[in-house]
């Protein structure tokens, strides 16, 4: 897997000015966290940041094959995430569990949902975020979902409450790619 290196990033933005008050419809109007121009290749990792409100934008494009199949987790790429220092970190997906209890769940079991989780190898540190499924394209309607609080501290694995966080990933399918997008938007912590 490859590994999106970046420098030490900030956590307020680059302009030394205090973090704006942050909005759903501010965030998808930031010019710095758009998405690619052209379709990315599946199980990549792009990482930006906004100059003008610090946020971390984290897209993990997924090959759409694995809700076919009978994996029980999908796993991304490494990314540093902006902790007091950089955390390696990945997303991963999961299968919504059978709701006849029996057997595992699998992708292809639970009609392509699940949920998203955030997984740090920091013993520490915390966050806040976001996070939509999309086609990966600008027009897609994203509906994020959050903003979550978590200290790495109390586990190493975190996501969204359970009343939110299971996600119809094949409704976000791209039928020209034959991948959908998972994006997490870290915010800034406030000063």
């Amino acid at each position: 897997p490859m590994r999106a290196p970046l420098p030490p990033p900030p956590m307020a933005p680059q302009n030394g000015g205090p973090v704006p008050e942050l909005s759903l419809s501010a965030l998808e109007a930031d010019p710095t966290l758009g998405w690619p121009s052209t379709p990315p290749q599946a199980h990549t990792i792009s990482h930006k940041i906004s100059r003008i409100s610090g946020v971390h934008r984290i897209i993990w494009t997924v090959d759409a094959g694995k809700l076919r199949n009978h994996e029980r987790q999908a796993v991304s790429p490494s990314f540093e995430l902006p902790l007091a220092s950089l955390a390696t970190s990945r997303l991963v997906i999961f299968p919504r569990p059978n709701t006849d209890g029996k057997g595992s769940a699998s992708f292809k079991k639970s009609g392509g949902c699940g949920s998203v989780h955030l997984k740090c190898e920091a013993s520490g540190g915390s966050v806040s975020f976001l996070v939509a499924i999309s086609d990966g394209t600008t027009g897609f309607a994203k509906k994020p979902r959050g903003p979550v609080m978590h200290n790495f501290a109390d586990h190493s694995t975190c996501g969204l409450p359970k009343d939110q966080e299971q996600w119809d990933f094949g409704k976000a399918v791209n039928q020209a790619t034959q991948t959908f997008s998972v994006c997490l938007d870290i915010l800034p912590c406030r000063q």
